[in-house]
């Protein structure tokens, strides 16, 4: 599951990049407020840096977060030093604990390619469900204009931090008989002085189809009890980004 090539610049950047990409999208509202309504602790998976924990945490949610990145982790716990956070593999861990919700946010399904680990990660996710428990997850739904092939490189951000200007571009290589695409990112960080220090990373991206999910989840014991396609809770449709699955143990 880990990343290729300079690690420390996606956790460097990632929180502006994120700022900039997902704050409109309302991701971060909707499970900030699902912390909070599910009336006991939270597990979430994939927290990397805390783009979403540490709201959750502050705005009164019991948080545990586990991630497979130590990097991206420092970075969380710079702003949230008390944090209750681990490093670990989401297809296989065991805290000993059980939680009123276990959450998924993101694309952090995406870096579990193949069949056996997904089951592994719904399986972890049941067995550390309270009862009552639910587990809400979301996920890009696939634009078909972006797996025919290769796309070019594009700038999908620029925002600023202080003096400095970052500029993050991105080229994709779809390969559609294994549903994973090659992310490559490379970012321009410029400071106040106008020098530019270049970074990069690749990673490779599985990607979902809706009912392939709900398969998963039935064979993991896990019951849909609601999809959306928006973080307004608006139903799934033909121009939706998301799919946001929310299920309890069946």
């Amino acid at each position: 599951m880990p990343y290729h090539g300079d690690e420390s610049a996606i956790a460097r950047c990632y929180d502006g990049d994120y700022a900039a990409l997902r704050t409109p999208s309302g991701d971060v509202a909707f499970y900030v407020e699902e912390a909070l309504r599910a009336g006991g602790p939270v597990l979430e998976l994939g927290c990397g840096t805390g783009r979403i924990l540490v709201p959750s945490a502050q705005a009164g949610a019991r948080m545990t977060g586990l991630d497979f990145s130590e990097t991206m982790l420092r970075q969380l716990r710079a702003k949230l030093p008390e944090a209750d956070v681990h490093v670990g593999d989401m297809r296989a861990f065991d805290l000993k604990r059980r939680f009123a919700l276990v959450t998924i946010p993101f694309r952090a399904l995406g870096h579990v390619h193949e069949t056996a680990g997904q089951l592994a990660v719904f399986r972890n996710v049941s067995r550390h469900l309270a009862p009552g428990g639910r587990v809400i997850f979301n996920f890009f739904q696939p634009d078909p204009n972006y797996l025919v092939g290769p796309q070019p490189e594009r700038l999908d951000v620029e925002h600023r931090d202080g003096d400095v200007t970052v500029r993050r571009y991105s080229t994709t290589v779809p390969h559609v008989w294994k549903q994973v695409t090659d992310v490559a990112m490379r970012w321009e960080i410029e400071g106040g002085d106008g020098a530019i220090e270049h970074r990069a990373a690749t990673f490779p991206m599985r990607w979902y189809h809706r009912f392939e999910l709900e398969h998963l989840l039935a064979r993991a014991g896990l019951a849909v009890e609601a999809l959306y396609g928006a973080f307004d809770r608006s139903p799934v449709g033909p121009d939706t980004g998301e799919l946001i699955f929310v299920a309890r143990p069946a």
